[in-house]
Formats: C-alpha cells, structure tokens, sequence
C-alpha cells in the first residue's frame, strides 16, 4: 500500500491518490488506482467530529465570540480547549453540552478553579471551567465533602447514577476562579483516550470566524556546525510584512547554508474581537516541496508540558515571546507534525536561490501566505595563527553560548585570528575560528565530540563549567562537591550538558533558558548550616523574585526537587503571613491574606472552634467564608489561621459582630463621599 499524500495534513486539501498493486501468483500484477478519504487525516477527524451533538454552553443560539483556542501557546502548556467570553462578567448560566452524567468535580486554587467534567454516551468528555460556583445539588453536596474533610481543595468522583444531566440543564455559572486572567468560562470536548479535541470543529454556530490568521516574527535557527545564516551563526528574527494583497514577505534575501530550522510567532484574529488565538495548521514548502506540517485538530493529555520542547523555550524566558518550531525537535514526543526525511528542517546545500512558502490555516480554513527567498552561501574559509604569537593576543572578553549541541564561543577584540585552547581535566583540544565579523571571533565545537570545562584564547580564560552529558530516557545521578543531582527517566527532553556551579549557599545549575519535561531531586550540603534549619528552603531566582522550591534537611544536607532549572540559594523565612481581618460579622467572614517569602501553604477559619471553609482567590490575596447551612448565622468568637510554607503561623481573633447597616457612597463634586440617605432627602428637597 502506497499512500502518494499532497497537503491533507490540515485538512484544507481533502483528496490523495491511494494505488493497490496486488501480486496474484508470480507474474500477474493487477493495479487498481483510485481517489478517496483518508480516515487518518486532519480532514476526515474534522468530519468525523458529531455536529449538533453539542449544545453550545453559553447563551446557546447567541452570537459569541472567544479568547482562546485549542493549543494557543501558553506557560507551560498548550491550551486544552476554548475559552468562551462572557462579557467580562460573572454568573452567567452554564449548560451541559450534551446528555451523560457527572464524573469529576473539583475546587482547586490555580488552574481550572472549580471545574465539572460531564461523561457522554458516545464516549466523549465536556469539562466547564473556573466556574463562579456549581448548581444545585451538587454545590450542596460539594459543600458538605468540603465541610467533612475540612479543606477548600477537593476533587470528588460522583458515581455515574449520582448525578445525571440532561442537555442543556443548568450546572453552574460562569465565574474567574483558579488562573483565570478574567471572567470566561473554559470549555473542552475530551475523546474517550482523554485526548483534547478542537471544540469549533463540532458546527458550533455561534461562533463565526472570516479573518485569516497573521505573521508577527519570523525565526531561522542554524542547526549543525557548518549552517549559516548571513554568514553567521546566529538566530536570525526578521518581521514578515504584509502586502496589498494579503500575502507577506521579507524585505530581504537571507544569504543561508546547511540545516536550518524555521520558528514562527503567529497569530488568529477572529470576528467582532482583539484577542490573539493560535493558528490551527502550519504548512512549509520549500521550491514547492513540503517539507513540515503542523495540526492543532486534537492533541493527547500526556503532552501538555512536552510544550516547552516544541517552543523556542530560551526566548519565552528571555522576552516572553513564543516562537514555535517548525521543526521536529530533537526528543519530542509530541506527534502533531508531518515532516520530510529531515524532520522538518530546511536543506540548503548550493548557491541556487529557493523560495520557501509558509502557509497559516486557522480553524475555519481562512489562511495566510508568507513567501522568502534563501541564496544559497558557502561558509568563509578563516585563515588563523596556528600558534599564538610572541606577543600575544588577549581578547577584551570571552563569551560562550550552547544552541542544540553546539557551544559558541565569541572572542571580542582580538586584531588577529588565532587558535582557542579548550581544556577538560588532563585534556587539550585546539580548535581554529569558523569565521570573524567586525571584532567578534567565533568558535564552535560539536558538544557530542568534546565537552570542556574552560577555554584560553591568548592569555585570557574563561569557564564553561560544564560538568556531564546527561542522556534523556534514563535514570542518571551525577555527584559533585557537596551536591548531587538525580534524574529521572522522563526529567530531560534530550541530551543536557549539564554545567553547575557551587556557592556557599546555592547552586547555579545550568540557566532558566532550558526546560525541564519533569523534575529532578537536588542534594545541597552548604559550607555552613543555617541557624534555623526548619525554617530554611532552598529558591529558585525567578529575576529579582525569590520563588519557593522547598526541601527537607537531612543532617547537614537539604534535599529538594525542582521542575525548572537556574539559579537556587537558601533562605530562612521566620516571618508570618500578614492577615488583613475586611469583615466578620454573621453573615459574612473575609481577609486579605499574603506571605511575602515563601508563600501561603494554607488557610482555616473557626467560629466557636467550629471549622468554618474559606473559599480562596490567590489574585486578589482573598479569603471569603461559605456556610454549611445559608439560614444560619455566624455568632461568638472568630479565629483565623494562615500557616506559610516554611511553617510559621499567623492567627487573628475576633468577636462576630452585628451586619453593619448598608450605606452606598457616591463621589460628590468636590470629591467627597456622600451618604445615600442623604441623596435622597436633598432629592426630595429639590422636587418639593
């Protein structure tokens, strides 16, 4: 079977030419050639996606619109589904989608917030949100787990008969709980594998979309010691511009050699509404060959932090931008691509010029064109000193960088070119300049080949600290003074050079610029032991912010576990969480709650030493009371109790007061607050 495929892969293409040749016997060959679906492609998921199964659960039959789409590049993750807009307000009425039942409710202070996952018949999952609250009965019975086991946080598994929906009941409202950036609810449609699957291929209505997708940046990435880029070995960003036509462009032809990678910023704007999704599918072709493809019809749960290796991870720490590789990297697991035999990744290997053409599809099959020229430019040949004259040649300063597994080194200020001396333990390995431009002299060496540890270049050195290759898909322990680090079989997306420095109180373990696909444990004995080992963590630097990564002393030694790599130190929190008491009458319990260090690991309330939930927005540092029981009232004594994470406690006690009397403030003239009951006598006085 030979399946001859020419741009299905986004769907927009929808026919391949499929050729049996079947063998009867040892001479006779029947071919029988025909046109047809293919069942694996994009298109044929897309048609096979139920239309009207559905319901759309907000405002159904209305027009709507989004702020986000399935596999919009987020932090640390690919976004799971849509993003329904709700007029930047709360309590809207959500509705099930479809017939089934409830199979997961959960409350949870980031992420989702509170969240229903509805079951259905025909196999698949709807899940709902950062939902305000739930709808009866299940908030009751949520609320009295809640009060049972005495936490916020809970995530429940109601038994299939427990509580059944129909299509279009009411099962909660729409709300900004867990991470969300503002009022929205959040939708998915899972298959019965628990793969996310693109809510607008279902024939939602409601949402209309004739605007194609856009260019913002354009990356090229060398890939190998000998690939260039204008004669460089640098990534190259350069803006598309848009034509009279709708096409883009470059203004330039970018002079190129070797292998190369193409990374893009690219968005898709939709009706009636300013926010940036991501676009559905990527297609590159390079002289009219395509060579990669990328599809956002669906993608596996598993997946999710497998984000960080398919975008440009260094630049999105760095700036915040995320360029996405339209390439298949190295160590990716992630299966939505289709690529030629080099993955993806551009050929250039002659003084021909080539045409690459990159198309954006988003998921209403409006698209985008983006067309450039590479000229084909062999490297320079840099004639060195072989050895370092009598007088030598000091550069004003060394700078070193590893891009895939190349290390660049840059010499800044040498008048001649000449050999750099790298060093490992016993080992010396010389190597000549790749090439020169203005006063930066450029070394590169293939980390595969040789891993140093330092360089000279005339009489300066300069350090790598580069220590192990560490492989992916293996258990690896490496130990140094007076630290070890372990990882684990899933930590790496690939090969890490692994370069660590020690400091009396931390570790600089190689930069924040290299993701983690799952965490490593870290063993730090510092040269002296903090005077309040209990309340001593190690941090992540997060810029000038201290994020808690936690740790467990053993003797002198503190053990932790990290999902980010970059630079730790240690740090004693004796300071309490701050509580700000706003309101504790019988109604209605609130605070504004905080820690400055290592952050709020929990929160209890009790009345008459009976626990009381908290309900707990992190963003607004905010904790509100929910009752039990809504007719009762809240009487006698109040006691607060905020714990952070290295242990310290802060309590407030208060005597329940009376409700204060209603009084609604405006803003007079002169910027002074006015009583309402004095709006409406001097009302009355104006009428009379």
């Amino acid at each position: 079977l030979k399946a001859e495929q020419n741009g299905y892969f986004c769907g927009h293409n929808q026919l391949i030419s499929v050729v049996f040749r079947l063998k009867i016997g040892f001479k006779i060959v029947f071919t029988f050639c025909f046109t047809s679906f293919v069942a694996a492609s994009s298109f044929a998921q897309r048609e096979s996606f139920p239309k009207g199964y559905f319901l759309f659960p907000i405002n159904p039959g209305e027009k709507n619109t989004l702020a986000g789409g399935l596999g919009d590049l987020r932090a640390n993750h690919f976004h799971a589904g849509i993003d329904i807009r709700t007029q930047q307000r709360e309590g809207l009425e959500v509705l099930a989608a479809a017939e089934g039942y409830v199979s997961k409710i959960k409350v949870q202070t980031t992420g989702y917030g509170n969240v229903i996952f509805i079951k259905h018949p025909n196999g698949m999952t709807t899940v709902y949100g950062h939902l305000q609250s739930f709808a009866e009965p299940m908030a009751t019975y949520f609320r009295q787990k809640q009060y049972d086991q005495r936490t916020f946080e809970l995530e429940i598994n109601p038994a299939p008969n427990q509580f059944p929906v129909q299509k279009g009941q009411l099962i909660g409202f729409s709300g900004n709980t867990g991470g969300s950036g503002g009022p929205h609810l959040h939708f998915e449609i899972r298959d019965s594998k628990d793969n996310y699957l693109n809510p607008l291929f279902f024939g939602f209505q409601e949402v209309e979309d004739e605007i194609p997708p856009y260019f913002q940046s354009l990356a090229l990435r060398p890939m190998t010691l000998t690939s260039r880029l204008n004669g460089e070995f640098n990534r190259l960003i350069a803006k598309p511009v848009r034509q009279k036509n709708g096409t883009y462009s470059l203004n330039q032809t970018v002079r190129a050699w070797g292998t190369l990678g193409v990374e893009l910023v690219a968005f898709d704007a939709m009706n009636g509404v300013n926010f940036r999704n991501g676009v559905n599918c990527v297609e590159i072709k390079v002289d009219s060959q395509e060579v990669f493809a990328f599809n956002m019809t669906s993608f596996p749960n598993w997946t999710t932090r497998d984000y960080n290796n398919v975008i440009d991870y260094a630049t999105e720490q760095r700036t915040g931008e995320r360029f996405l590789k339209c390439y298949d990297p190295d160590g990716n697991k992630y299966s939505n691509y289709k690529t030629n035999g080099y993955r993806g990744k551009i050929q250039i290997q002659d003084t021909l010029t080539h045409e690459v053409q990159i198309t954006l599809f988003d998921a209403f099959e409006n698209s985008s064109v983006l067309v450039f020229k590479l000229k084909g430019e062999m490297p320079a040949y840099v004639p060195a000193v072989a050895e370092a004259p009598e007088m030598p040649l000091n550069p004003a300063y060394i700078k070193a960088d590893v891009s895939e597994n190349i290390l660049k080194i840059s010499a800044f200020g040498l008048s001649q070119a000449v050999q750099s001396e790298l060093f490992v333990q016993k080992s010396t390995y010389k190597l000549a300049p790749a090439y020169v431009v203005g006063a930066e002299t450029v070394y590169l060496l293939n980390l595969k080949e040789f891993l140093p540890d330092s360089v000279r270049i005339g009489q300066r050195v300069g350090y790598f600290y580069l220590k192990n290759r560490v492989l992916p898909d293996r258990l690896e322990t490496y130990k140094g003074d007076g630290y070890a680090l372990r990882f684990g079989n899933q930590s790496i997306f690939d090969t890490l050079y692994l370069a660590v420095q020690k400091r009396p109180n931390g570790l600089q373990i190689n930069d924040a610029s290299i993701p983690l696909r799952d965490a490593i444990a870290v063993s730090f004995e510092p040269e002296k032991l903090p005077e309040i080992p209990e309340k001593t963590h190690a941090y992540r630097f997060d810029g000038e912010r201290l994020r808690f990564a936690g740790g467990k002393w053993d003797k002198n030694t503190i053990h932790f576990t990290t999902r980010e790599l970059g630079n730790f130190s240690l740090a004693t929190d004796t300071v309490p969480p701050r509580i700000r008491l706003v309101r504790s009458d019988k109604q209605r319990i609130e605070a504004q709650i905080s820690d400055p260090l290592s952050g709020v690991a929990s929160f209890n309330a009790y009345v008459n030493n009976e626990w009381v939930l908290m309900n707990y927005d992190y963003k607004r540092n905010a904790i509100w009371s929910e009752k039990l029981v809504d007719s009762t009232d809240f009487a006698g004594s109040l006691r607060l109790e905020i714990t952070d994470r290295a242990g310290n406690v802060a309590v407030v006690e208060s005597e329940i007061k009376e409700a204060a009397p209603k009084r609604v403030a405006v803003v007079g003239k002169k910027g002074k607050k006015i009583a309402k009951s004095k709006i409406k006598k001097s009302a009355k006085r104006r009428k009379k």
